[in-house]
């Protein structure tokens, strides 16, 4: 029998400062799915104790089952959602608040995403329903009919539109990104890294100060995702690594920054010392997100042009270097240009290449990344699923150089490369959690592609799976001998990529088995 879920009160959190010359300013804040309403009113209280130079009000609308999702799938039918939040407002209002100053849109998890439609919904003149004189509709409603009434939004544990008219660098008002080192779900910070370097996309074209007061991200440290709804274990996350008391502070600290710096009526000496707050969250989320953009970057750089139009996998041509078997005196005479391939039938009609120049060996490998599925924006996992590399065997190398070479390097070297790789490139807090907690690798033995039939390699898929002990890891291989009738003197990898890599250290290492805590169990 189906368990009804219990109907929350609209909640009204009144500010705690009585100093009527303090800017007012209130915050609408959507929960996050499943999560009861009443499991934010500490969070928004530590927002309010931190945000000292103003009287913050915040408003929690009750949604209907607990999932605002229903009440707003999408821009266009998202007039019930409205209808919630004025009459939320309409019961603020009759406790004393005044509209007309500025109203600030927040939301965690689930309600991230709701906020998110919300100010897209207005923009395009969506209004609240049902209609009612408690719904406090007409000249002061939240509806759009003058635009967005919204100075801006904050998500937390959550995000914006990865592209668009409504992602970070084209969103039409201020955004605050605030999500946590220990999300185990998709506010992940693999998946925190879209808008980071949408952030920093912002910083050099505008400046770093500008980009930090109209559109920080911010990771905090040793949170986790359920810390912003204090008593409510959301399935899937991750154990945090600080009491709830320190998090909700520091939860606190973040927001009423943005809310200082956004606030022009301040003094210039508060607004820099809010600053100052967010330039140092600023400083530790790119020391944790930026060993995994340089990770990235290795599935393919779109400015090297040499091998191809769609650019270049640095990963592959370091993978061409090891299946090579050279020593590192001959190592040397072998140059590697790769040519990225933007789909598997482009790759397909791809075979790498070569010419002697001297007692230089210059090759041409292939290279495409297959990446995890991300419909409107649902996806954990940014990085690579795999990165799919056509090389030339170590016994053409040997043939082309006239050089001793180590015959039978396999495809799993490279995954164990890119595992020393990204424990290379980890922040200090990554690694040393992973040394400690985390769950490491097992290389299993390449799988032999039958017949060696190209197409049927192109078909086939790295092979990852997390047992009692490890995540295994699997590589489909291809090769082919000098005297083959078909590309002679090939080996064709599907590697593990090191951003992958990355990803499974910063969040689902740390996880007990899949079975006990999967990928995507967060509701966001």
């Amino acid at each position: 029998m189906a368990t009804a879920v219990q109907a929350d009160d609209h909640i009204v959190v009144e500010p705690v400062s009585s100093v009527a010359t303090l800017p007012e300013r209130m915050l609408v804040f959507i929960p996050g799915g499943k999560v009861p309403n009443e499991r934010y009113v500490q969070t928004a209280q530590a927002i309010q104790k931190a945000a000292t130079e103003l009287r913050l009000w915040v408003v929690i609308p009750a949604v209907f089952q607990r999932l605002c999702i229903i009440s707003c799938a999408a821009k266009s039918v998202c007039s019930p959602l409205l209808g919630n939040i004025d009459a939320a407002l309409a019961l603020a209002e009759k406790k004393g608040w005044r509209r007309g100053e500025d109203m600030w849109l927040a939301g965690h998890s689930l309600g991230g995403v709701c906020a998110n439609t919300v100010m897209q919904a207005l923009a395009a003149g969506v209004s609240a329903m049902p209609f009612s004189p408690e719904s406090a509709l007409g000249a002061n409603s939240t509806s759009a009919s003058a635009g967005i009434p919204y100075a801006g939004l904050i998500v937390m544990g959550s995000y914006v539109d990865e592209d668009g008219a409504y992602d970070l660098t084209n969103y039409p008002r201020p955004v605050l990104t605030l999500n946590a080192e220990l999300d185990g779900g998709s506010a992940r910070p693999g998946k925190t890294s879209i808008w980071w370097r949408q952030h920093l996309s912002l910083s050099k074209a505008k400046g770093a100060d500008a980009a930090l007061t109209e559109k920080p991200v911010v990771v905090l440290p040793k949170l986790n995702h359920s810390d912003f709804c204090p008593g409510f274990d959301v399935p899937g996350d991750l154990l945090a690594e600080v009491s709830q008391a320190e998090a909700s502070s520091t939860i606190g600290d973040a927001v009423a920054a943005f809310l200082h710096v956004q606030t022009s009526k301040l003094p210039e000496a508060v607004r820099t010392k809010a600053l100052g707050h967010l330039r140092a969250a600023a400083v530790w989320t790119g020391e944790l997100l930026g060993p995994y953009l340089e990770a990235l970057a290795l599935e393919r750089n779109s400015t090297d042009v040499r091998g191809s139009a769609d650019g270049a996998s640095s990963f592959c041509a370091m993978g061409q270097h090891l299946v090579a078997g050279l020593s590192s005196h001959d190592d040397v005479r072998l140059q590697v240009k790769d040519g990225y391939r933007s789909s598997t039938t482009d790759l397909e009609h791809c075979h790498p290449s070569y010419a002697v120049s001297g007692n230089v060996l210059q090759t041409q490998s292939c290279s495409h990344a297959d990446y995890y599925t991300d419909l409107d924006n649902t996806g954990s996992i940014t990085a690579a699923s795999q990165i799919a590399c056509k090389m030339l065997s170590s016994a053409r190398v040997a043939q082309q150089l006239n050089a001793s070479v180590a015959e039978g390097i396999s495809c799993s070297k490279g995954n164990q490369l890119a595992v020393a790789i990204a424990e290379k490139l980890a922040a200090p807090s990554t690694l040393a959690r992973f040394k400690k907690a985390g769950k490491g690798w097992c290389f299993d033995a390449d799988s032999p592609t039958v017949g060696n039939i190209g197409p049927v390699w192109l078909l086939r898929s790295l092979s990852l799976s997390e047992n009692a002990t490890c995540m295994a890891v699997s590589s489909p291989v291809l090769t082919t001998g000098l005297d083959s009738s078909i590309y002679p003197g090939s080996h064709y990898c599907k590697f593990l990529s090191p951003a992958r890599v990355l990803d499974w250290m910063m969040t689902d290492s740390l996880k007990h088995a899949s079975s006990e805590a999967s990928v995507g169990q967060i509701i966001v």
